[in-house]
């Protein structure tokens, strides 16, 4: 095992170690000062990367409930950029990151932050001339920067990975490529137990082995050998593979891959783009962070985060596990996308790449090189991807370190979901729409028990059970905007909105369409909302459509009470089915009345009964009191 204050080896350790001292000093008590009688506080977290500087900046609420993105940033600085094997930071780059700062500063200040958290990687750690870069921003702006190790580095990215990615209760390695160097992670459980940096980045590895290109951008095969020799040479000195192989045995044996970056997003979103797995547009090219969706969102609206009120239990653990599914890719695939990146002749060829972003269209290429580099020697048959990485990480120990008590979200999934809903319920909607589908569920599991199942609902897996009853939970927000074409308004909502936290795009296109189609038209393949949506999804949404009308009608007055419990009666040689619904009290004991929900639930049951190939009707039921002979009572009305 590994400290994260231990130098793991040459390739992780400091340039000067006065570089490190020199700035923990000054950083010792500014980042360990806690609120006080503040009701908030405002962190803005810097990740000085060795190609890009990216910035955030967070509002939370003193007892560390409530978390809100207030702005974020990110430019181009390559900061070691045109010195070729040399490990200095020139005066151009060092101009280029003083005036982004300067500008990352007028910002917070603008914003009033609290704190203002620099950390740098690998850049200024291993430059020659790191201490008079250190000084010269300290000088020009009055920002002190601090300056971590690779295991620091490794462990802030795991701890952001955690906020986003269902791997808490896991044994996970982790892979993070920048542009000077990967950090190596083995977790357990949430606890770091190895780490380890190499001087291995894409960028790093571009200007040692690629060089200046011509103007045409054009890429030799003997280059993509040199630099997989290169990488083989790092990764053979490491020896990690021996030090993992010792801390995985038994039942300590990897869970999981989980890799982080903007490399390896773009290297998943480029794997989906040409394997037609997301089935929907990709998000413009221009812009990079498109997996990685910002804390709590920006939906340029006062949004706020309560865990504490969450009320709905979901299934977790089927939805985790599906979520993975999702963000996966396998070697092979990797492998197949450096195939046709490194066989086009131009950088024009390569910029039109599905799903390629434009300002990655050379550095993509040493990237995937040493994405395919690590999984190979790690004999790693699949990765999965994670949108929250080192600057997220930062944040979430920042406030750790600010607010006494704070603690992330371990379930972010169901706490963005929450709060998406919290947000916009204008009419106490929200306590309607978890009673309903808290009834989904009961309809559903009575389904698949009976006698004579719905073959249909094969294809509504746990994933798409939980997607079913956040469809539920998220129908009615449109009502914020307006109660006519509330509907639309909710598809609009789900669609743009930058709160949903761990879901794929699809799975927001399929939440968005669910509240479209909660009412009023029927899901249409042959319109456009649909038509772009893969059959096998379509047919998906079809039902859950079908269940989400007939649950929503159950509760038609929005009482959240008038009926207590659903169940369904099947006929073993027929195709007929009942629905059972049984009447909730309300405060004087007296039995509800269900003829408006019997009604609402008829305008349902004709789609309905189309989708799930079953003939249904509706009844009331009889309540089982405490006492009642269960055996003799019938459950039906008369």
């Amino acid at each position: 095992m590994i400290s994260q204050e231990e130098s793991r080896s040459e390739s992780s350790s400091y340039s000067s170690k006065e570089v490190q001292d020199w700035v923990s000093k000054k950083n010792k008590k500014k980042h360990s000062k806690k609120v006080s009688n503040k009701e908030t506080v405002t962190v803005c977290a810097v990740d000085m990367g060795t190609n890009s500087f990216h910035m955030v900046i967070v509002r939370a609420d003193a007892r560390g409930k409530s978390v809100v993105v207030v702005e974020q940033m990110k430019e181009e600085v390559r900061i070691l950029g045109g010195t070729g094997s040399f490990n200095v930071i020139m005066d151009e780059p060092k101009a280029r990151a003083i005036s982004v700062l300067k500008r990352i500063q007028d910002i917070a200040n603008t914003k009033d932050c609290d704190m203002i958290r620099l950390v740098a990687t690998s850049a200024v750690r291993e430059a020659m001339n790191s201490n008079a870069f250190l000084r010269h921003v300290q000088e020009a702006t009055g920002l002190d920067v601090e300056v971590i190790s690779g295991q620091e580095e490794a462990r802030l990215v795991y701890l952001g990975a955690m906020q986003a990615v269902p791997i808490r209760d896991k044994n996970v390695l982790m892979l993070d490529i920048g542009g000077g160097s990967t950090e190596i992670l083995y977790g357990k459980r949430g606890k770091a137990e190895l780490a380890i940096s190499l001087q291995l980045g894409h960028l790093r590895l571009f200007e040692q082995c690629m060089g200046t290109l011509d103007e045409e951008g054009r890429i030799p095969m003997e280059k993509v050998e040199e630099c997989r020799s290169r990488i083989q040479l790092v990764l053979n000195e490491t020896g990690i593979n021996e030090e993992l192989r010792e801390l995985t045995k038994g039942p300590n044996a990897l869970e999981i891959a989980v890799g982080c970056s903007g490399t390896i997003e773009r290297v998943q979103a480029m794997i989906a783009a040409n394997k037609e797995k997301i089935g929907i547009k990709l998000p413009p090219l221009e812009k990079e962070n498109d997996a990685r969706r910002s804390i709590l969102g920006e939906l340029q609206l006062p949004l706020e985060l309560d865990p504490h009120s969450l009320a709905v239990t979901l299934n977790d653990a089927s939805m985790n596990e599906s979520v993975l599914e999702d963000f996966k890719f396998t070697l092979e695939e990797l492998r197949e996308l450096i195939s046709t990146v490194t066989s086009c002749q131009t950088r024009k060829e390569r910029a039109t790449l599905p799903g390629m972003n434009v300002k990655r269209v050379d550095l993509i290429v040493t990237g995937a090189l040493i994405l395919e580099g690590v999984m190979d020697y790690l004999r790693l048959d699949s990765m999965t991807v994670s949108p929250f990485a080192l600057r997220e990480g930062v944040i979430f120990d920042s406030l750790s370190k600010s607010i006494p008590g704070f603690k992330p979200a371990p379930d972010i999934r169901r706490d963005s979901l929450m709060h998406l809903a919290t947000r916009f319920d204008t009419e106490n909607r929200l306590k309607s729409a978890k009673h309903s589908a808290k009834l989904a569920k009961q309809l559903v599991g009575s389904l698949r028990a009976g006698a004579n199942p719905p073959k249909v609902l094969e294809i509504l897996d746990e994933r798409f059970e939980f997607l079913l009853e956040a469809g539920i939970l998220l129908h009615s927000v449109g009502i914020f905007v307006n109660h006519a074409k509330h509907h639309k308004h909710a598809y609009y909502i789900i669609k743009n909105s930058d709160i949903l936290l761990g879901f794929m795009p699809m799975e927001i296109e399929i939440l968005a369409l669910l509240a479209l189609y909660h009412r009023k038209k029927y899901p249409n393949p042959k319109k456009a909302a649909m038509a772009k949506i893969p059959k096998d999804i379509q047919e998906r949404i079809v039902l859950m459509t079908a269940i989400i009308r007939v649950c929503i009608a159950l509760d038609r007055r929005n009482t959240a009470a008038a009926i207590e419990s659903i169940q369904v009666l099947q006929d073993k040689e027929s195709n007929s089915c009942v629905l059972v619904a049984t009447p909730g009290v309300d405060i004087e004991g007296m039995v509800n009345d269900l003829s408006f929900e019997i009604w609402a639930v008829k305008q349902e049951l004709e789609y309905f009964s189309s989708v799930l190939e079953r003939d249904f009707s509706i009844v009331e039921g009889d309540r089982v009191e405490n006492g009642d002979d269960l055996a003799s009572n019938s459950f039906l009305s008369s």
